[in-house]
C-alpha cells in the first residue's frame, strides 16, 4: 500500500493541507498511492490555522472510516496520522509533530545563552538580534528563518522522523509544503529535505529514505500584513526574504539535486490579512493560491516513477513548475482555468457543492416528508432515524468547512468565485458561477424545480445502493446523483 508522507510546515502547510482534504473529499484522485499521512510542523500549537485544519482533517477521517465504499466518489483517499502506522505507539497528536524544547522557552534559552562562555555570547550576538534572542517560540518563530533553522534542527532525532522513517517504504513519496517568506516555512523545508537525503545508519529505512521521490511546492509572497499592535511581522520584508531564501535553494535545493519536482506559486496582488503574531488570533481566510498549492501535489502524484529516477541520493532528471491560469482575473471562474486544472477541480468541487447545499439547507426539512422515495423506500433507509447522529453530525461540521472555504476564498482580493455554496431550492442547480443550469418549458413551470428534480434523481438512483448500509449509502447515492446532474443538468 503506498503512501504520501505530505509534510505541512507553518501557517501557509495549514492551509494547503486544507485545501488538499477539501479536494479529496470532493473525489479529485491522487494516483500512485493509497493513502495520505500528513504530518503538520509548527511550533505554534495553538495557531488558528493549524487547528482547523486538523479538525478538518479528524472530521474527514471520521466520516471515510464510516462511508467508504467502491461506489462512492467522495471521500475517497485514505487519510492517516502518523500514529495509526506500524505497532502503534504514541508520538504526535493530531496530526501534529511537536518540537522538543521551544513550548515556554525563550530562543535563549533553547540554546543555553547565558551558560555559554563571553566569547561564546558575544559571537551569538553577532548572529541573532536581542528581539531574536528573546523571542517567545510559543507562537513560532515570527518570520526569522535564522531562528527557525537552528530550532527545526532537531527534527532529525525526533521520534517522529524515527517513526516516519521505520514506516517509509521504497514505493511511497513525500512532498514538502512551505512558504519562503515567513520563518517556519523558509527554514523548514530545505532542513527536512536534507535529513531526508542524508539519512544514514542507524536510521531505519535510510536507503529508501536518501532515494525517496520528493515534491515540493514552495509558496511566494501572496497576502501582506495589517500593521497592528497585535503583530511584529513586516510583510515589507517579504520579498527580500524571498529573494534571499531562493538564491540559497539554487544552491541547496534546486542546484544539486535534492529535489525531483519543485512548484512554484505566488501572487503579485497581495490580499491583506488581520496582523497577528499567532496563536488563535491567527486564522487567515483561504486564498485561491493554496488551492493551487494544494494542486501541485495532485499533478506530482500524476508523475510517473520512471519521471522521478534517484541515484546515490540525488534526482537525475530534476523538475520545476509554475501555475497559471488561461486568463487573468481578479475573479477567477472556471473558464479562466488552464483545461488541466478545469478538469482535475471543475466537475468534483461542483458535485460536491450540490451533496453539501442539499445536505445543509434540504435534509432535515425532507426528512419531514414521509413519502419522499430516496429517504423512506428501499433497504438502508436514509431518514434522520435511520442514518447514525454522530456521522450527520460529522457531515455538517465538514459540510459548514467546505462552505466557509468557498466563501472566504470569493472575498479575496484575487477571488475564486467559481461556485457559490449558499444555494438552495429552486437555485440549487445554478452553483457554477456564469454558467446557470438550462430549464426546457415544463421545468420553468415550477418553481421549485431543481430541488424537485434533484429529489427525483436520488429516488431513481436510491435502490441500487440497497446492499450499503445507511452510511455508505447515503454517500454513495449522492456521489451518482451529483455527477448525473453535473454532466446532464449543469453540463461541466
Amino acid at each position: 500500500m503506498a503512501k504520501l508522507f505530505l509534510f505541512a510546515i507553518g501557517g501557509t502547510g495549514s492551509r494547503v493541507v486544507k485545501a488538499l482534504t477539501m479536494l479529496l473529499a470532493s473525489g479529485v484522485e491522487l494516483r500512485n498511492v493509497d493513502r495520505v499521512v500528513p504530518i503538520i510542523i509548527d511550533p505554534d500549537t495553538s495557531n488558528g490555522d493549524l487547528t482547523r485544519t486538523v479538525d478538518i482533517l479528524k472530521t474527514y477521517k471520521e466520516i471515510r472510516e464510516k462511508t467508504h465504499s467502491e461506489e462512492s466518489g467522495f471521500f475517497k483517499t485514505k487519510i492517516s496520522s502518523l500514529d495509526e502506522l506500524g505497532d502503534g505507539g504514541f508520538v504526535s497528536d493530531n496530526f501534529r509533530f511537536d518540537i522538543d524544547g521551544v513550548k515556554e522557552q525563550l530562543f535563549k534559552e533553547f540554546i543555553g545563552y547565558s551558560e555559554l562562555e563571553r566569547n561564546s555570547r558575544a559571537f551569538i550576538s553577532l548572529l541573532f538580534s536581542k528581539p531574536n534572542l528573546d523571542a517567545d517560540m510559543d507562537m513560532g518563530f515570527l518570520g526569522n528563518p535564522n531562528i527557525g533553522s537552528v530550532v527545526l534542527n532537531k527534527f532529525k532525532g525526533s521520534d517522529s522522523f524515527l517513526k516516519f522513517a521505520g514506516n517509509f517504504e521504497q514505493e511511497d513519496r513525500v512532498f514538502i509544503i512551505s512558504s519562503i517568506f515567513g520563518g517556519t516555512g523558509a527554514a523548514g523545508f530545505p532542513l527536512i529535505l536534507k535529513n531526508i537525503r542524508d539519512a544514514k545508519h542507524p536510521t531505519p529505512h535510510h536507503s529508501f529514505l536518501r532515494d525517496a521521490k520528493i515534491g515540493a511546492v514552495t509558496v511566494l509572497p501572496y497576502f501582506a500584513i495589517r500593521q497592528n499592535d497585535e503583530t511584529t511581522i513586516d510583510s515589507n520584508r517579504f520579498i527580500s526574504k524571498t529573494k534571499a531564501a531562493l538564491s540559497y535553494y539554487s544552491r541547496n535545493v534546486s542546484g544539486n539535486g535534492a529535489i525531483n519536482a519543485l512548484y512554484y506559486i505566488g501572487d503579485q496582488v497581495t490580499n491583506e490579512q488581520e496582523g497577528a503574531d499567532g496563536s488563535n488570533k491567527q486564522r487567515n481566510r483561504a486564498h485561491f493560491i493554496e488551492l493551487g498549492a494544494a494542486l501541485s501535489i495532485v499533478d506530482f502524484m500524476g508523475l510517473d516513477d520512471a519521471e522521478l529516477h534517484v541515484e546515490a541520493g540525488r534526482a537525475t532528471d530534476p523538475k520545476f513548475f509554475e501555475f497559471g491560469l488561461q486568463h487573468e482575473s481578479s475573479a477567477i471562474h472556471f473558464g479562466d482555468l488552464a483545461k488541466e486544472t478545469y478538469d482535475v477541480i471543475a466537475r468534483p468541487l461542483t458535485r460536491y457543492t450540490l451533496f453539501q447545499s442539499l445536505m445543509e439547507n434540504h435534509y432535515e426539512e425532507l426528512c419531514r416528508n414521509k413519502n419522499e422515495a430516496w429517504l423512506y423506500h428501499g433497504n438502508n433507509k436514509l431518514s434522520e432515524e435511520a442514518l447514525d447522529g454522530r456521522l450527520r453530525r460529522s457531515l455538517g461540521v465538514f459540510n459548514k468547512h467546505f462552505r466557509e472555504w468557498l466563501e472566504e476564498m470569493a472575498n479575496s482580493n484575487v477571488a475564486f468565485r467559481a461556485l457559490d455554496a449558499s444555494l438552495a431550492g429552486k437555485d440549487i442547480y445554478n452553483p457554477v458561477m456564469g454558467r446557470p443550469a438550462k430549464k426546457d418549458f415544463f421545468k420553468r413551470l415550477s418553481d421549485g424545480a431543481h430541488l424537485h428534480h434533484y429529489r427525483s434523481v436520488l429516488s431513481k438512483l436510491a435502490t441500487d445502493f440497497d446492499h450499503l448500509n445507511p452510511a455508505k449509502k447515503l454517500v454513495a447515492l449522492f456521489s451518482h446523483a451529483t455527477k448525473d446532474i453535473t454532466e446532464k443538468e449543469i453540463k461541466l
